[in-house]
């Protein structure tokens, strides 16, 4: 089985200086509102028997949920592309996941909470933000790494026609990532290692002195998240991903990523598989059938770039307005992160 995708965001307007220490919850650039919406106090459910997620699992939200059904033990396929359905009242939000028979839930926190993890705190959601524009403001540096690394990711569908029209597909949510990073990245000042590693320092400062996880005996809803993170800055290495893996003061963070990796060996999502210790077998790369068809969708969303531009506008401008993303604002207001 494979998985997921990204978190898009957008520049939310903030007076905040730029000067801003680190010593707070805050990035020292502007926050940015993360696809993904995250409403806490989503009930619990009864135990699915089967759940389906759509996205990408460049996205470190999609990671996160994919990492919580493998924790749990539930089964689950995953699809790169949603349903026409789930995209024209959705848009680019993910992930996306449908519990049995039941209409598509979005945001990875209210998934998580309703497979019976916890709430994340208004501390943590702003932490996790940094870390999180920490790592994705550098991913489109180099355009062609950027859509190479993407092109390896296969979809899980046992049907090879539907794998190739969700490669296809796809192919529009990763333009739209494209655009939004360049667009967010000539208006926000993207942080220096220094400023990386502080936001680092900050979650292992919170590990327990004899915890191996954030959430004690087991990993709960920020490990997961966090892990995601960290697969995704290991997805398309970058200056976070070289301080997680050699900066001196990071050494907790690296024995916490460690015991992820121990527990979570069996996960075939695992983008630091040979990064850490235990080394762990590296992902099933998508097929050459199924990259064709990813590469061929990537030239289609070039080609029609008049068309497909202003539809990525639209897409954020909707989400804004809707109060879809998040992971602290409920739907209806103005989402102010993740």
């Amino acid at each position: 089985m494979r998985r997921h995708e990204g978190a898009g965001f957008v520049r939310e307007s903030t007076r905040r200086p730029r000067s801003v220490l680190l010593a707070g919850p805050d990035p020292p650039w502007p926050r940015l509102a993360l696809v993904t919406a995250s409403t806490p106090r989503s009930p619990l459910v009864a135990r699915p028997s089967h759940v389906r997620v759509y996205g990408n699992d460049h996205s470190p939200w999609v990671q996160a949920v994919l990492l919580g059904l493998h924790e749990k033990r539930i089964d689950h396929t995953f699809a790169l592309a949603p349903p026409l359905s789930v995209f024209v009242r959705s848009g680019v939000l993910m992930p996306a996941a449908r519990f049995d028979d039941g209409p598509c839930v979005l945001d990875s926190e209210r998934i998580l909470v309703a497979l019976g993890f916890s709430e994340v705190s208004e501390g943590d959601r702003r932490a996790l933000q940094a870390v999180f524009g920490g790592g994705a403001l550098r991913r489109t540096d180099h355009a062609w790494t950027f859509w190479h690394r993407f092109s390896f990711v296969g979809d899980g569908d046992p049907r090879l026609v539907r794998r190739l029209w969700h490669q296809f597909w796809r192919a529009f949510s990763i333009f739209y990532f494209f655009v939004l990073i360049r667009l967010a990245g000539r208006q926000v000042r993207r942080p220096s290692r220094d400023e990386i590693v502080e936001q680092l320092a900050r979650w292992q400062g919170r590990l327990g002195a004899d915890a191996l996880f954030f959430g004690g005996e087991a990993p709960d809803t920020v490990d997961l998240q966090l892990f995601g993170l960290v697969q995704m800055c290991a997805s398309i290495p970058g200056p976070s991903f070289e301080a997680i893996r050699t900066d001196p003061k990071l050494d907790r963070l690296r024995g916490w990523i460690s015991a992820m990796q121990r527990r979570f060996a069996a996960y075939d999502h695992l983008y630091t598989a040979r990064a850490f210790e235990p080394v762990c077998p590296e992902i099933v790369p998508a097929s050459p059938a199924e990259r064709c068809a990813y590469w061929a969708g990537a030239a289609s969303m070039w080609l029609a770039s008049p068309v497909t531009i202003p539809l990525v506008l639209f897409f954020v401008r909707r989400v804004r307005r809707t109060g879809m993303l998040r992971d602290d604002a409920t739907p209806g207001r103005r989402a102010t992160s993740k």
